[in-house]
């Protein structure tokens, strides 16, 4: 059974790799494409991590992010613990 899943990941990982060759390739090869697609993937990049930031500190009903917002209170009776 080991040896199943190590040749089995032996083929995924060899596709993956030459996905990523032939990508590659395709972009080199077409370089009035890199105008567009630098661009394009710093603005997911940007949304991406501002969605992320957005998410963690506001959406999420975790309980230590709901600590780390309540110390950022501006209740001065939170800000020295009596």
């Amino acid at each position: 059974m080991v040896e199943f899943l190590a040749m089995r990941w032996s083929r995924i990982r060899r596709f993956l790799k030459n996905l990523a060759s032939a990508l590659g390739h395709c972009l080199v090869e077409d370089a009035d494409v890199m105008g567009i697609v630098v661009p394009a993937l710093v603005c997911v990049g940007i949304f991406f991590v501002a969605g992320t930031v957005i998410y963690d500190l506001i959406l999420d009903p975790h309980v230590t992010t709901a600590g780390a917002l309540e110390s950022l209170s501006t209740n001065p009776d939170k800000w020295i613990p009596r």
